[in-house]
């Protein structure tokens, strides 16, 4: 179940809908803290239209996994072939013409994730991929594609150049920060599929629940669940106690400063210090100062 976020699904689900019809997709950039189900939500969307429908093809790519021209596309090539690029070496190029040469012919349209956007700002090919994507119809003939971005902050978009900020132009979904009733309806509905019934109670998933939302980290919540019912087995109980929980949450480092500073590398304390010197700066700022120190 997918729960509290129906406003962003349904702004998603509008973005598909020309591909859907036929036509291009609409660009879209969903923007947001970690852990608010930009992710999901855009793999539950997909999910149910390639249920639905075979004139959309939807590609999902994680730009932490493939950060290059070459690797995206042979994504995109996979998805649409069902098999991956032929191993001979073929250019880029090559590639880019198979893809939309075979849109064309199929007569359908395609909408391409790039889920950790971020990436591709850092590495500077963002403005090249977004280009290749989004002008095909002026090189290949071929102008039924569209383009959803997943990020933590929008403040980047910015850094793109004019001609990718003219053809990209996405409409915004923001996925905010659970609130503690949200968050409790969540764990509840995971308790339900992962426990036994009886196994916490009600007032323990608030606490939880509290927990969670205090450190702004809806995975704190799961975690949590997960590791005490581990703890409770371990102890021999049939039922999740509040020693567990304290147990457990003392075993997890999330918003400790210190606690982490103390179990990271020497290098990452560094980075530490100076994000938090340069607190102003956008994250591909950031790295690049960092990168030259």
């Amino acid at each position: 179940d997918f729960i509290h976020r129906d406003s962003q699904i349904k702004e998603i689900v509008l973005s598909l809908k020309p591909g859907m019809r036929g036509f291009n997709p609409l660009n879209l950039l969903l923007y947001g803290p970690p852990a608010t189900g930009k992710t999901t939500a855009l793999r539950y969307v997909f999910r149910k239209v390639n249920e639905s429908t075979g004139k959309l093809i939807t590609v999902y790519v994680n730009c932490e996994d493939a950060s290059t021209p070459y690797s995206i596309f042979a994504k995109i090539y996979e998805k649409v072939y069902g098999i991956s690029p032929p191993s001979t070496g073929k250019l880029l190029e090559d590639i880019k013409e198979r893809i939309f040469t075979k849109l064309k012919k199929d007569d359908r349209s395609i909408v391409i994730a790039l889920d950790e956007l971020d990436r591709l700002f850092l590495n500077n090919y963002v403005d090249e991929i977004l280009v290749d994507l989004l002008k095909s119809h002026s090189t290949y003939g071929y102008d039924r594609v569209g383009v959803m971005g997943v990020m933590i902050s929008q403040d980047m978009m910015t850094e793109l150049d004019e001609k990718t900020r003219s053809v990209f132009n996405p409409s915004r979904v923001l996925f905010e920060r659970y609130s503690e009733n949200e968050i409790f309806d969540i764990l509840e509905n995971r308790a339900k599929y992962g426990f036994y019934r009886g196994v916490i109670s009600k007032e323990l998933l608030r606490l939880v629940s509290r927990k969670a939302f205090e450190e702004g980290d809806l995975r704190m919540g799961i975690d949590l669940l997960r590791k005490s019912a581990l703890i409770a087995e371990q102890d021999a109980s049939r039922r999740i106690k509040k020693e567990h929980i304290e147990q457990a949450i003392k075993s997890l480092v999330y918003g400790k400063k210190e606690e982490l500073l103390n179990r990271v590398s020497e290098n990452a304390r560094d980075l530490f210090t100076f994000i938090e010197k340069h607190s102003g700066l956008t994250s591909g700022a950031i790295y690049e100062k960092f990168r030259i120190c």
